[in-house]
Protein backbone atom coordinates (compact mmCIF):
# COMPACT_ATOMS: atom_id res chain seq x y z
CA UNK A 1 0.00 0.00 0.00
CA UNK A 2 1.29 3.24 -0.92
CA UNK A 3 1.85 6.47 1.42
CA UNK A 4 -0.77 8.36 -0.42
CA UNK A 5 -3.20 5.32 -0.32
CA UNK A 6 -3.21 4.82 3.65
CA UNK A 7 -3.76 8.65 3.95
CA UNK A 8 -6.84 7.82 2.08
CA UNK A 9 -8.01 4.92 3.87
CA UNK A 10 -7.36 7.30 7.40
CA UNK A 11 -9.34 9.92 5.91
CA UNK A 12 -12.17 7.58 5.29
CA UNK A 13 -11.70 6.25 8.45
CA UNK A 14 -12.00 9.69 10.54
CA UNK A 15 -14.74 10.68 8.51
CA UNK A 16 -17.25 7.24 8.83
CA UNK A 17 -16.06 7.52 12.55
CA UNK A 18 -17.28 11.45 12.78
CA UNK A 19 -20.26 11.30 11.35
CA UNK A 20 -21.22 8.09 13.48
CA UNK A 21 -20.87 10.21 16.63
CA UNK A 22 -22.79 12.92 15.82
CA UNK A 23 -25.87 14.00 17.90
CA UNK A 24 -27.02 11.22 20.31
CA UNK A 25 -28.56 8.33 19.23
CA UNK A 26 -31.88 6.50 20.69
CA UNK A 27 -34.02 3.84 19.01
CA UNK A 28 -36.84 5.92 17.37
CA UNK A 29 -40.48 6.03 19.61
CA UNK A 30 -43.40 5.14 18.16
CA UNK A 31 -46.11 7.79 18.36
CA UNK A 32 -48.46 6.25 19.87
CA UNK A 33 -46.17 6.66 22.88
CA UNK A 34 -44.76 10.15 22.78
CA UNK A 35 -48.92 11.19 23.66
CA UNK A 36 -49.80 12.98 27.11
CA UNK A 37 -51.25 10.78 29.10
CA UNK A 38 -55.44 11.84 29.41
CA UNK A 39 -56.13 14.69 32.19
CA UNK A 40 -57.79 13.15 35.41
CA UNK A 41 -60.37 14.11 37.75
CA UNK A 42 -62.68 16.52 35.54
CA UNK A 43 -65.15 18.20 37.06
CA UNK A 44 -67.70 21.65 36.33
CA UNK A 45 -69.49 23.46 38.61
CA UNK A 46 -71.76 26.51 38.17
CA UNK A 47 -69.77 30.08 39.03
CA UNK A 48 -71.12 33.46 38.76
CA UNK A 49 -68.94 34.35 35.25
CA UNK A 50 -70.30 30.73 33.80
CA UNK A 51 -68.92 27.02 34.03
CA UNK A 52 -65.95 26.29 35.81
CA UNK A 53 -63.84 22.68 34.47
CA UNK A 54 -61.01 21.69 36.92
CA UNK A 55 -58.65 18.77 36.30
CA UNK A 56 -55.37 17.37 37.01
CA UNK A 57 -52.71 17.39 34.66
CA UNK A 58 -51.11 14.32 32.84
CA UNK A 59 -47.45 14.08 33.96
CA UNK A 60 -46.30 11.21 32.02
CA UNK A 61 -46.87 9.95 28.32
CA UNK A 62 -48.90 7.09 27.43
CA UNK A 63 -45.63 5.03 27.60
CA UNK A 64 -44.97 6.06 30.92
CA UNK A 65 -41.90 8.47 30.61
CA UNK A 66 -42.10 12.06 32.36
CA UNK A 67 -43.18 14.60 30.14
CA UNK A 68 -41.97 17.81 30.48
CA UNK A 69 -43.24 19.41 26.87
CA UNK A 70 -47.46 19.55 27.75
CA UNK A 71 -48.18 22.90 25.79
CA UNK A 72 -51.89 22.87 26.76
CA UNK A 73 -55.53 21.61 26.40
CA UNK A 74 -58.19 22.15 24.31
CA UNK A 75 -61.02 22.44 25.60
CA UNK A 76 -64.41 21.32 24.10
CA UNK A 77 -68.75 21.29 24.83
CA UNK A 78 -71.68 19.94 22.85
CA UNK A 79 -75.24 20.63 23.84
CA UNK A 80 -76.01 17.87 26.67
CA UNK A 81 -79.45 17.22 24.91
CA UNK A 82 -80.39 15.72 22.07
CA UNK A 83 -78.40 13.30 19.68
CA UNK A 84 -75.53 13.11 18.30
CA UNK A 85 -73.21 14.43 20.47
CA UNK A 86 -71.00 16.70 18.36
CA UNK A 87 -68.02 18.33 20.68
CA UNK A 88 -67.04 22.10 19.12
CA UNK A 89 -63.63 23.66 20.63
CA UNK A 90 -64.61 26.38 23.05
CA UNK A 91 -61.00 27.37 24.15
CA UNK A 92 -57.84 26.52 24.81
CA UNK A 93 -55.71 27.06 27.65
CA UNK A 94 -52.07 27.35 27.45
CA UNK A 95 -49.04 25.88 30.02
CA UNK A 96 -46.31 27.69 30.39
CA UNK A 97 -44.68 26.04 33.21
CA UNK A 98 -42.46 23.11 30.50
CA UNK A 99 -38.96 24.93 32.30
CA UNK A 100 -40.35 24.52 36.21
CA UNK A 101 -39.13 22.12 38.67
CA UNK A 102 -42.45 22.02 40.29
CA UNK A 103 -45.67 22.32 37.80
CA UNK A 104 -49.15 23.38 38.53
CA UNK A 105 -51.05 19.89 38.45
CA UNK A 106 -54.54 21.21 39.31
CA UNK A 107 -56.16 23.78 36.53
CA UNK A 108 -59.12 25.09 35.82
CA UNK A 109 -60.63 27.17 32.91
CA UNK A 110 -64.13 28.74 32.95
CA UNK A 111 -66.67 29.04 29.98
CA UNK A 112 -67.81 32.86 29.82
CA UNK A 113 -69.87 31.76 27.13
CA UNK A 114 -72.67 29.38 28.73
CA UNK A 115 -75.79 30.32 27.97
CA UNK A 116 -78.13 30.13 31.03
CA UNK A 117 -81.40 27.17 31.31
CA UNK A 118 -78.74 24.86 28.66
CA UNK A 119 -77.35 21.67 29.67
CA UNK A 120 -73.74 20.69 28.36
CA UNK A 121 -71.20 17.89 28.12
CA UNK A 122 -67.39 19.33 28.47
CA UNK A 123 -64.22 17.49 27.57
CA UNK A 124 -60.40 18.26 27.91
CA UNK A 125 -57.68 17.18 25.40
CA UNK A 126 -54.32 17.57 26.45
CA UNK A 127 -51.15 18.78 23.45
CA UNK A 128 -47.67 18.47 23.41
CA UNK A 129 -45.36 21.10 22.18
CA UNK A 130 -45.21 18.73 19.11
CA UNK A 131 -48.40 18.41 18.64
CA UNK A 132 -49.45 15.14 19.59
CA UNK A 133 -52.70 14.63 21.49
CA UNK A 134 -53.89 12.68 24.08
CA UNK A 135 -57.60 10.91 24.32
CA UNK A 136 -60.43 13.65 25.41
CA UNK A 137 -60.97 13.13 29.27
CA UNK A 138 -64.61 13.39 29.88
CA UNK A 139 -67.32 14.18 29.16
CA UNK A 140 -68.59 15.53 32.47
CA UNK A 141 -72.20 17.30 32.24
CA UNK A 142 -73.62 20.07 33.77
CA UNK A 143 -76.67 22.14 33.56
CA UNK A 144 -75.56 26.24 33.90
CA UNK A 145 -78.14 28.41 35.24
CA UNK A 146 -80.91 29.02 37.60
CA UNK A 147 -82.24 25.88 38.81
CA UNK A 148 -85.69 25.09 38.76
CA UNK A 149 -88.11 27.04 40.85
CA UNK A 150 -89.41 24.96 44.50
CA UNK A 151 -92.72 23.05 43.39
CA UNK A 152 -95.54 25.09 44.60
CA UNK A 153 -97.67 24.00 48.04
CA UNK A 154 -101.17 22.72 46.90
Amino acid sequence: MTARGTTASRVIVALTLALGACGRKSPPIAPELVRPEPAEQLGAVVVPEGVRLTWLRPMRYSGGARMNDLGGFTIERAPGEGAPVEFEPVGTLPVEDQTRFRKERRLEWIDHSAEPGRRYLYRVTAFTLDGYRSTPAGPVAIRFGPEAPPAKEQ
